[in-house]
């Protein structure tokens, strides 16, 4: 009878492939983290100045009333989380 060629060194091969599998594919993870911005930070300057754009014409719709103060801050919030400090 044959005998089955199941033997520890093929399944430490497999269990190695395996592991350099889930090493390249956690490699990938952090480099596609690394390579989006984080917070939403926009990172270009053309980015920075049309959001400054939008800032400015909140501020002018809550000065000419077209907006209201509730509405203006969640804007608002969400337009400086957005920019990026250096």
């Amino acid at each position: 009878m044959a005998r089955s060629r199941s033997t520890f060194g093929k399944m430490q091969r497999e269990q190695e492939k395996r592991s350099r599998a889930r090493a390249k594919q956690e490699k990938r993870l952090a480099k596609r983290d690394e390579d989006q911005p984080e917070d939403g930070a926009v990172t270009t300057a053309e980015d920075q100045a049309s959001i400054l754009e939008a800032l400015a014409r909140l501020h002018e719709d809550l000065a000419e009333g077209r907006v209201s103060l509730e509405i203006f801050e969640a804007r608002q919030e969400e337009l400086r989380s957005s920019i990026r400090v250096d």
